[in-house]
């Protein structure tokens, strides 16, 4: 039997239809795994990271899909599945059923991925047995834990307090760093025929919160994924430069219809969605 406590915190969030208590039941678990490999030396060599971070610790206000992490140091031995137990550990604990996936790489990458997966008519037969029959039998609910093993310097790191299913220090970039590791993400990502809209959200959220960049760590990290050449310096003008063609290019419409389902329905960042907010953002970009 499953643990009340993971249904008691689901009861925190909106319940109030299926795609709402889905993303509760992935917030919840994405908890669960970061106190699981907390028990470890995980965080002695890895940085939590990316938009789950900004989630669970500067509230963001969009639920996340992944939990994304990246070496703090070089470690060239390193192996995400080393600490699968730990997780496994955590779970069980808690009456949850799973299976683990392994992402096999099919081209040469920095990235090591591996899937939890949990039967979500499961989860629902116990809580939420009115949407039980809307549940397909074999649909599951996936929680992909991403390290990236490409080292760069320049990050800053701090310790923060995870309070839930039970207190962890979860070793964290700064602010300004996940700023920086956002603006990569928007540069060095190839625009496809579905744009990520969850990355300009994100960006509008730092702009609100007045967030400065980690220009060092930023310039690193487009040197290491060939954005820029190794001799080139990135100034802030030569940032604010780029982001304003990397906007021109984007159709927000498309952004838009992407984050859709992981906001609530009056979201107020998704309302700026459009060209010239974007642009006229730039201009309020500092260094830190």
């Amino acid at each position: 039997m499953i643990n009340d406590l993971f249904y008691n915190q689901i009861r925190k969030y909106n319940t109030s239809s299926i795609e709402a208590i889905k993303n509760a039941m992935k917030e919840a678990l994405q908890n669960i795994i970061l106190v699981g490999i907390s028990k470890s030396d995980f965080f002695k060599y890895c940085a939590f990271y990316g938009e789950t971070s900004l989630r669970v610790f500067q509230n963001l206000p969009r639920f996340s899909e992944d939990l994304d992490f990246t070496l703090v140091e070089n470690k060239d031995d390193f192996k995400l599945s080393d600490y699968t137990k730990y997780i496994e550990i955590e779970l069980n604990s808690l009456g949850l059923e799973y299976k683990i996936n392994t992402k096999e790489k099919n081209r040469d990458t920095s990235v090591e991925s591996i899937f939890f997966n949990f039967n979500l008519k499961s989860l629902f037969s116990i809580s939420f047995k009115e949407y039980e029959n809307q549940i397909i039998d074999n649909e599951l609910l996936s929680i992909k834990i991403e390290v990236e093993k490409k080292y760069f310097d320049g990050g800053i790191t701090e310790q923060k307090l995870l309070t839930y299913p039970s207190f962890a220090q979860i070793r964290t970039f700064s602010i300004e760093t996940l700023f920086a590791s956002k603006l990569i993400a928007i540069l060095n990502r190839k625009l496809k025929t579905r744009v990520k809209g969850r990355d300009y959200y994100d960006y509008l959220f730092y702009i609100s919160l007045g967030t400065k960049v980690n220009l060092l760590f930023l310039e690193n990290g487009l040197k290491k994924f060939g954005y820029l050449e190794c001799n080139e310096k990135l100034s802030l003008e030569g940032l604010k430069k780029d982001l304003i063609d990397k906007f021109e290019s984007v159709d927000f419409n498309s952004a838009l219809n992407d984050v859709k389902k992981f906001v609530d329905a009056n979201d107020q960042i998704t309302k700026s969605f459009n060209k010239d907010i974007f642009i006229s953002s730039v201009d309020l970009i500092k260094a830190f």
